[in-house]
């Protein structure tokens, strides 16, 4: 799978009945190209691990399920709040963001990557006026060892109130003094065989 990094997309919008917003949502912010190192590495292998051996990971107990999956709820409340507080109070400042999505410069199946560290995301969020919404399409997979988690789950993505895309979210977290805490997050962008529920 290629990748190459590329300037930040502007925000376009098209169509007259379900638009569909060529513009990232609030977590995808502008980032230096990369190339995917050895922490990223690490954390697919991580993400590998606990989805693939049963062995060694177990599907949460109700009661982690429902701390962990409210942990979610707030970071895509934090989505939609653009609040800087709002996202600090559920990540750790080192963790890593890195997203995949269709290279609009590259050749078909060709795809775009994109890697900044939690708290370089933060950057510039009150400033923008649009409007996020993200939600689950459907029943995230929450899997557990000890302190770590990984919450891998289909989810949806709004615009002003017009469907963008679609994708699978992939989340690292950890449980430090009694808390879960989002440590790394990853995604897909994809634009085709979007499931979506009813306009927000």
């Amino acid at each position: 799978m290629q990748t190459r990094g590329d300037k930040w997309l502007e925000s376009e919008r098209g169509g007259e009945h379900t638009e569909r917003v060529d513009a990232d949502e609030t977590r995808h912010l502008p980032a230096e190209p990369r190339n995917l190192n050895m922490y990223a590495t690490k954390t697919l292998c991580l993400i590998s691990i606990l989805l693939l051996a049963p062995d060694f990971a177990a599907a949460s107990p109700a009661s982690e399920r429902e701390a962990i999956l409210a942990v979610m709820a707030q970071v895509f409340a934090a989505v939609a709040s653009k609040k800087p507080e709002d996202w600090r109070a559920l990540q750790l400042a080192e963790g890593t963001t890195l997203s995949f999505r269709p290279d609009p410069n590259g050749e078909p199946g060709e795809l775009e990557m994109r890697m900044s560290r939690n708290e370089e995301m933060l950057a510039g969020l009150e400033d923008d006026s649009h409007e996020y919404l993200e939600r689950w399409t459907g029943k995230p997979t929450v899997l557990t060892r000890g302190p770590i988690a990984v919450v891998w789950g289909e989810y949806e993505f709004w615009i002003d109130g017009a469907f963008s895309h679609c994708g699978v979210d992939a989340v690292d977290l950890v449980k430090i003094d009694g808390e879960w805490k989002v440590a790394n997050f990853m995604w897909t962008v994809e634009k085709e065989n979007c499931p979506t529920g009813p306009k927000p």
